[in-house]
């Protein structure tokens, strides 16, 4: 998407007909990408004119934006949600973020398709912006309790935290990315049991795999 210096606007005070072109645009724009939808095909599905579209937001630029920030705030909003630091184990807390990061992948599929395609574009813009922002905090709470679980000795110290925060935010996404091919590969049974995934794939990043600190 090319840079634009549109405003962000904000879902929670869009009226009903705006929040239900701001959804259909969301879903289409995951499925196709900006250049793969158009503004016709947005208006044919949710039910509205060109003209009504533009009404709410200006352009389509501004309409993808909106979609987006409405993906990424969901995204952040979940995960500051759920219970990650009541655990007394640091180990516990990285282990629980870990798994709450893979729900909230798996929760809303096509929001979270929509943001691994804005970090994936090359283009620069607004939208890059507010992607990468969302992965970095992710990332940055990943790490810090990384680090904080290392120097309680909970996990190994042996490899850097940024690194291993990196692979478990990565591992999160090869499996939302790949959850279909990994139901028919031979031998898998983790598919179709995200927990389980999670819970191993933590295992085997804290503490190695022959169980040697």
């Amino acid at each position: 998407m090319a840079k634009t210096s549109t405003p962000l606007i904000s879902g929670d005070k869009l009226n009903r007909a705006a929040q239900n072109i701001l959804e259909v645009a969301g879903q289409l724009f995951a499925q196709g990408g900006y250049d793969g939808v158009s503004i016709n095909e947005i208006a044919s599905e949710a039910g509205v004119s060109k003209a009504n579209i533009f009404h709410h937001f200006r352009s389509k630029e501004g309409l993808y934006l909106a979609a987006l920030n409405k993906a990424c705030s969901h995204s952040a909003r979940v995960l500051e949600d759920k219970p990650i630091d009541s655990a007394d184990d640091p180990s516990d807390r990285v282990r629980n973020f870990l798994s709450s990061h893979l729900e909230v992948l798996l929760e809303r599929p096509l929001a979270s398709r929509l943001i691994q395609r804005e970090l994936l574009d090359g283009a620069e813009g607004n939208g890059k912006q507010l992607a990468e922002k969302v992965f970095a905090d992710t990332f940055e709470k990943i790490t810090e309790m990384v680090r904080d679980a290392q120097a309680q000795g909970a996990i190994k110290s042996t490899v850097d935290a940024s690194l291993l925060a990196f692979l478990m935010v990565g591992a999160n996404v090869f499996f939302f990315e790949n959850r279909a091919l990994l139901a028919r590969l031979p031998g898998i049974d983790f598919a179709g049991s995200p927990a389980q995934y999670s819970e191993t794939v933590f295992e085997l990043l804290a503490h190695g795999f022959n169980g040697k600190g």
